[in-house]
């Protein structure tokens, strides 16, 4: 007898509904574990490129601040590439003497922005192409290549020209009959603006005769500190003495070295002259027959420096030259008060070419005329008369010099911007 066996007809769908069951909770497990894997990769990709992009921004700013505190030269915006990706650097004005540098770092779309703002520190800093004091400033039809500004006035002539900005101090500040500017940048600001053409902005609380109308936003500018201290020239003339005095007058009627060196008297440079140290004149300074003046070799990108307590007068095409290097210069100042008890005498009398060289009278007065060619001049009165140009160098700002404390970039504060 046979015993019949009996197969259940959905034992197969049942097992096939357990594997199933099996498998989505296996990838729902599975997921569980891949998923925060995958994420973590995510953000440590986010992380890591967002670090770089940080990074690649500080880079940046730390360029551009080793530029400027090494009076190399620098655009108001550079791009540097490292590792295949780039970062832009801005470098502004953002006040007096202040500038901002930012940076923006981008690496596969994430940006991280770096941020230093620094003022001019200890020392002496040049920061326009004239600096007049309570003086004013006086052009007639010359032309400066770089900002203006004056404690006093500025009054121009017919066809003077300034292709920075111009800023005429106080309350009493006035700038009359000058082009300012050129395609579309250079301000004016002042209280009252006359007889002008400005080709940026015209910030004043009065004025007429001008081609645009005035901007009463903005108050009058402040006046600013002369860059020059007492305690400076007290450390240069020390400076000088160390090594020696020379008692009398000096004439240099061949090639000479000098310096550092103190003279009683009067120095007359007819001959061509190599500064090797610091040089003090107690009394006047004059040249003669196209001398040529400049910086030993070993001031490298440094300025060297001659003080005097007399009155100045380059001509006959005297011409002045830095050591070599980028960055140098021969800064020429006298603590003269001239014309005041001098005759009418001026402190300086520039006349014919110059060159490389940095003035200061900011005591007295300082008449420039028949095409001279300076990068820096600060006086308490500036004269220039028809002819005459004044060229402000990238990197004055930030001039170091061997004798006495040196100017430059202070950092007043470093982060990152939003």
């Amino acid at each position: 007898m046979q015993k019949k066996i009996k197969i259940k007809k959905n034992s197969g769908a049942a097992m096939l509904i357990s594997v199933i069951f099996f498998l989505f909770i296996s990838l729902a497990i599975i997921a569980g574990l891949v998923s925060p894997t995958v994420r973590e990769f995510k953000n440590a990709s986010v992380n890591l490129n967002s670090k770089k992009s940080y990074f690649l921004a500080e880079s940046g700013v730390e360029d551009a601040y080793f530029r400027l505190k090494t009076a190399k030269t620098i655009g108001s915006t550079e791009t540097i590439t490292l590792g295949g990706n780039s970062t832009t650097t801005t470098i502004t004005d953002s006040a007096y003497n202040e500038k901002t540098i930012s940076s923006l770092g981008d690496v596969n779309s994430f940006q991280r922005k770096s941020k230093i703002i620094l003022n001019v520190g200890d020392g002496v800093s040049f920061s326009y192409g004239i600096q007049a004091g309570a003086g004013g400033f006086v052009l007639g039809n010359a032309t400066i290549f770089g900002n203006v500004y004056s404690n006093g006035t500025i009054i121009g002539t017919n066809g003077a020209t300034i292709t920075g900005s111009a800023f005429s101090a106080g309350a009493s500040g006035l700038i009359d009959n000058i082009n300012i500017g050129l395609a579309g940048t250079g301000d004016a600001r002042a209280h009252t603006v006359t007889g002008s053409t400005i080709a940026g902005n015209l910030y004043c609380q009065t004025g007429t005769g001008n081609n645009k109308s005035c901007n009463t936003s903005e108050l009058d500018p402040d006046p600013v500190d002369m860059p020059i201290t007492e305690a400076m020239f007290d450390e240069w003339k020390a400076d000088a003495e160390l090594g020696g005095t020379i008692v009398g007058n000096l004439t240099i009627s061949s090639p000479t070295t000098l310096g550092p060196k103190k003279i009683t008297g009067n120095l007359a440079i007819n001959s061509d002259l190599t500064i090797t140290g610091t040089i003090y004149v107690v009394g006047n300074i004059t040249t003669n027959n196209g001398a040529e003046v400049s910086l030993s070799s070993s001031y490298e990108s440094t300025g060297g420096i001659i003080v005097t307590d007399g009155q100045v007068t380059l001509s006959n095409n005297v011409m002045f030259f830095g050591s070599g290097s980028e960055g140098s210069y021969v800064l020429l100042t006298t603590t003269s008060a001239c014309p005041s008890g001098c005759s009418g005498v001026n402190a300086m009398e520039i006349l014919n070419n110059v060159g490389a060289i940095l003035v200061n009278a900011q005591n007295g007065t300082v008449h420039l005329n028949n095409n001279v060619e300076l990068s820096e001049v600060v006086g308490y009165k500036i004269i220039v008369d028809n002819s005459a140009e004044v060229t402000y160098l990238s990197g004055l700002a930030n001039t170091l010099f061997t004798s006495g404390p040196s100017g430059g970039w202070d950092i007043t504060s470093w982060g990152e911007a939003q």
